[in-house]
């Protein structure tokens, strides 16, 4: 899979320009891929650069810097339409600019943060802006909502990573890649990594030469390694009080126990077994249950009672559980049979029936419905799954995202199917990074001008 280039992370796809053509200068000298330049920056792309103009128009992206800093850079790519290029020196710094945390965070080294030389309130301020910003511009919303990011109580901006997935260099060490680059760089302790994560990835050792990637998932109870095996043998896994799993094709094979792990959300524990997704913590887990659960409501205080709501990429029962808590009757879909094993576990004792298979597959099979909950993966939902659940007529929408540009696209194609963008809410689960996730409410667009009309009232 090849990585968006900075024209889709700033406009939204490869085709819409950056710059029209005629307002490239031919008057100024053309750089090239080598040359030292100065750029003022004053952008800010999806994916954590910062943006500039090379003397001749052209946008020009740049790690490791901020919006207001004049910096020195080399040019390390040339395209037709942007260039990118790497941080030499910051010659004028942002006041939002303070010293990285993290020992292994820097220009060629570890990929994994892209912010931590964003202090955190800014880092915040930073990710809201990307979600305006790739609503107006992919998803065409001319006026969105007021949009605020908040921090995870409790597990910001570092230690809330309770699973994390770290790739393996060739002496066996483990690590996380380098930004563009297959390279890793090895990594001994992960300041993201709960003190739980950390303690395993300290347990699992470097001496997994041969192997392409090793999942680490330390929950409130037990602990797990996943083996994903590259093109030489499998090692066997050091002693130690946990699981191990080998994740080759199919679902994974446990090799020794337990092959899963317990994770407490709020007051509910729930199974999550090797292969399942889980959210980056019980921390961020429960205030995006929150957030859900209170955009699924119609009413305040919360009540659902009566009501079916489907829960769409619903993995291993996160959402259904609170939802059916409050009363609802719950359909959840996912795809994997691994999660969905787990969600029969996790919801055994409450009004939700689940099913395995694709959301695309049984959208024609769904009705009367009264909300839609979906937290589809990074790709989004897509246009065919937006328009069928538009045609399901639900009171309201919530649509939990972890990439803006799929929000935004989904977005654009639920506005074209009469749906209404009311509101959307940001929450930092990936503290130092340039990944947000967002909650997004949206209505039938009767029912949002009511809405509106109603709020103008009470205004008066």
């Amino acid at each position: 899979m090849t990585a968006a280039s900075p024209l889709t992370a700033l406009c939204g796809h490869e085709h819409r320009r950056v710059i029209p053509s005629d307002n490239v200068s031919t008057d100024q000298p053309r750089t090239a891929a080598g040359d030292l330049i100065t750029l003022s920056l004053d952008g800010w792309a999806h994916g954590g650069e910062a943006v500039g103009r090379l003397p001749e128009g052209m946008a020009c992206f740049v790690a490791h810097a901020l919006p207001g800093e004049t910096v020195t850079a080399r040019i390390s790519e040339k395209k037709k339409r942007w260039a990118r290029a790497e941080l030499v020196e910051v010659l004028e710094a942002s006041p939002h600019r303070v010293d990285p945390p993290c020992p292994y965070y820097g220009p060629d080294r570890c990929g994994g943060c892209q912010l931590q030389h964003a202090a955190p309130p800014h880092q915040l301020e930073l990710k809201a802006r990307v979600l305006r910003e790739q609503l107006i511009r992919i998803g065409r919303v001319e006026d969105p909502p007021a949009i605020v990011v908040d921090p995870v109580p409790d597990a910001w901006p570092q230690g809330y990573r309770t699973w994390a997935r770290m790739a393996v260099a060739p002496d066996g060490a483990l690590g996380f890649r380098r930004a563009g680059s297959h390279d890793v760089h090895p990594i001994d302790h992960c300041l993201l990594m709960t003190d739980d994560a950390a303690a395993l990835r300290n347990d699992a050792g470097d001496g997994w030469s041969g192997v392409d990637e090793v999942g680490l998932m330390a929950g409130t109870d037990g602990r797990l390694l996943t083996i994903h095996p590259g093109t030489g043998g499998v090692p066997a896994a050091p002693e130690g009080s946990f699981g191990v799993a080998l994740q080759a094709t199919g679902a994974p094979a446990v090799l020794r126990e337990p092959g899963a792990v317990t994770m407490r959300v709020h007051d509910v524990d729930l199974r999550v077994s090797a292969g399942a997704f889980f959210q980056a913590g019980p921390a961020a887990a429960a205030a995006l249950v929150d957030l859900v659960v209170a955009a699924a409501s119609p009413a305040d205080p919360i009540d659902l009672t009566g009501m079916h709501v489907l829960d769409l990429y619903g993995g291993v029962g996160l959402f259904s559980t609170f939802l059916a808590r409050a009363g609802a009757r719950v359909t959840l879909v996912e795809s994997s049979e691994q999660a969905t094993a787990d969600a029969r576990d996790n919801l055994a004792d409450l009004d939700v029936t689940v099913v395995t298979a694709d959301v695309a597959d049984v959208m024609d099979e769904l009705a009367d419905v009264d909300v839609v909950v979906l937290d589809p993966p990074r790709s989004g939902a897509g246009p065919d799954v937006c328009r069928a659940l538009a045609a399901l007529h639900p009171d309201r929408l919530v649509y939990v995202a972890c990439d803006p540009a799929a929000l935004a696209r989904d977005t654009k194609a639920l506005l074209a199917e009469g749906m209404q963008l009311a509101s959307v809410r940001g929450l930092d689960v990936f503290g130092h990074t340039a990944h947000v996730e967002a909650v997004a409410t949206f209505l039938p667009v009767s029912v949002a001008a009511i809405d509106d009309s109603t709020a103008g009232a009470e205004g008066q």
